[in-house]
């Protein structure tokens, strides 16, 4: 459970950051407020760099509890972080977990996050053995939707008050996700 790198070509790597790379995550959500923040209550204008940080190490501690297992995409080149995929809220006794993913601002559009969501999804089913990972879309984020649909996930319809957005319930699409769908 110690896997480091899920991906790697001659563009891009898909591996664990540290949290000595917060800088280069911060500037990737800075980046990206407008984008990400429009669907994810975290990413928002008081983002700092130490939330960053915090989410860097957090995310070494659960990952050596194997709690939770974030990687991120950087470009190899000039070491850019441009997004982000993790496996979380893993529920062992039934084999299962949450599949999430964001990408950079400047970097949509090139089928990153369905590679990235693809090699997430391989380590968990081969690496942690799970057996089913769900991914929750909240209702109108269609890129999002597009990137389950082309990792292979299924969609199982739209779930009422599935998701919370600053403080609010809202409806979301579930998209499922098994071994034999990759």
């Amino acid at each position: 459970m110690m896997t480091r790198q899920i991906y790697q070509d001659e563009e891009f790597e898909i591996r664990v950051a540290t949290e000595l790379e917060a800088v280069t995550h911060f500037a990737a959500v800075k980046a990206s407020v407008k984008d990400i923040g429009a669907w994810e209550s975290w990413c928002t204008d008081k983002y700092s760099h130490e939330d960053s940080r915090k989410y860097l190490a957090d995310s070494e501690q659960k990952r050596h509890r194997g709690t939770e297992f974030n990687f991120c995409i950087f470009e190899r080149s000039g070491g850019n972080l441009i997004g982000s995929v993790g496996i979380n809220r893993i529920t062992p006794e039934y084999k299962f977990a949450n599949l999430g993913y964001w990408i950079r601002t400047g970097y949509t559009g090139h089928g990153l996050a369905t590679l990235a969501a693809r090699s997430a999804a391989r380590f968990a089913f081969t690496e942690l053995e799970l057996t089913r990972l769900e991914i929750v879309v909240m209702e109108g984020n269609e890129r999002s939707r597009r990137v389950a649909e082309k990792t292979g996930a299924i969609s199982e319809g739209l779930h009422r008050n599935r998701l919370y957005y600053h403080g609010q319930p809202c409806d979301a699409w579930m998209y499922s996700l098994i071994p034999g769908d990759l």
